[in-house]
């Protein structure tokens, strides 16, 4: 039986303007690339000469397209933007299926920006399309986060859809309470097992927290960390707090030469790569989340594949994924109650099954568990 050509059309994705963005839309489509042949798209738009500049590589088994437009201002420029990017997504398709040769179902993941063109290529080619969800907009206090325009477009591209996927049920739930009506199928988001495993490590008596972010601070309310791990370092020393970010520092530097934290309790990492995230996850006892919002946070699944428990607020979609069994949730915003959660876990209160819970998680996140979902689901659309 062949392989299905599947075509991930993609509002986010890592490129040269934002490297980062939809790094977990990337790992879909290689855990997808296991099981079928797949072309990714992605149009971006930077300051360059041309009007039009194409990037394509083969990426762990992705054919990886990227088309950057030029960018434009002001009425005019507005105009020729729009147009500039309808000719970016027809170059870069154009391209993908030369390379496939034809597109038999097409992936769209996050229906702002690329869902029109999606919406294009079903009408002129009759190629079907299911859509992976990620945004947090849907989840702006249980309200669409989206204006008038955004609307329209949002609920013309999921009526179009043959299948929408949110990464979590709490995803799902807002976009049924915001009216956007469709068959839904929820599938979580991907962990690189071959960087993400459990190994036992030898921390007795003290406990290593890791916390990993943008550090974003309306968002990753580390503020709220730094002022628990403070309380914390005043009572006892069997501890330490370690944070790794892609992010700006310098705030929480400052913020912890304010507090007068001493560097025993903490340690501030900057960028690091995936694989050496894996490897640093290895050593720690448990993993710290303390944001205002979430969908599906990718860094709790890792970190759970990597054996390590979670302390986490309780938003989002994260209480699908932490439980009696593998960490504790709390109140958004409670530094108290946070403080409280991790005494327990220091006093050994509180034991976890690390291996259990790597192995788990691994069954749920791993690419072939997600994978053979969405292959599931795109035989089905092209059957009916």
């Amino acid at each position: 039986m062949s392989k299905l050509n599947v075509l991930f059309l993609n509002s986010w994705y890592p490129n040269l303007v934002l490297p980062f963005n939809g790094n977990f839309i990337q790992q879909h489509a290689r855990a997808v690339a296991l099981f079928c042949n797949v072309a990714s798209l992605q149009v971006e738009t930077r300051e360059q000469e041309q009007n039009i500049e194409v990037s394509k590589e083969y990426s762990e088994g992705v054919l990886e397209v990227i088309v950057y437009a030029k960018k434009t201002d002001g009425l005019f420029g507005l105009l020729q933007k729009i147009n500039l990017r309808r000719k970016a997504y027809i170059e870069g398709y154009g391209i993908i299926k030369q390379e496939l040769g034809s597109v038999d179902i097409i992936h769209l993941n996050v229906v702002l920006t690329a869902g029109l063109f999606a919406l294009y290529l079903k009408r002129k080619y009759q190629i079907p399309f299911i859509v992976t969800e990620h945004s947090t907009r849907y989840l702006s206090i249980r309200e669409d986060g989206h204006n008038l325009k955004e609307r329209k477009i949002i609920q013309k591209v999921l009526q179009k859809a043959s299948k929408i996927c949110p990464v979590s049920k709490d995803l799902k739930d807002a976009m049924l309470e915001s009216g956007y009506k469709g068959d839904y199928q929820v599938i979580p988001n991907v962990v690189n097992t071959s960087y993400f495993k459990y190994k036992r490590n030898n921390n007795a008596n003290f406990t290593k927290i890791l916390h990993v972010s943008s550090l974003k601070k309306e968002h990753k309310n580390w503020e709220g960390i730094l002022n628990v791990i403070k309380e914390l370092s005043l009572k006892r020393n069997d501890f330490s707090l370690t944070i790794v970010s892609d992010g700006d520092l310098e705030p929480v530097k400052k913020y912890t030469q304010k507090l007068k934290i001493c560097s025993a309790f903490l340690e501030i990492k900057g960028e690091k790569t995936t694989s050496e995230i894996g490897e640093i996850m290895q050593e720690y006892d448990v993993f710290l989340l303390f944001s205002n919002f979430e969908n599906l946070p990718c860094v709790i699944s890792e970190a759970l594949v990597s054996g390590m428990p979670v302390v986490s607020s309780n938003v989002g979609g994260i209480k699908e994924m932490v439980n009696d069994n593998n960490g504790v949730l709390v109140e958004v915003g409670n530094e108290k109650q946070l403080q409280e959660e991790l005494l327990l876990f220091f006093n050994n209160k509180i034991k976890y099954d690390r291996q259990k819970i790597a192995s788990k998680a691994k069954q749920k996140y791993s690419y072939e568990a997600v994978a053979n979902k969405y292959v599931t689901i795109y035989n089905e659309v092209l059957k009916k």
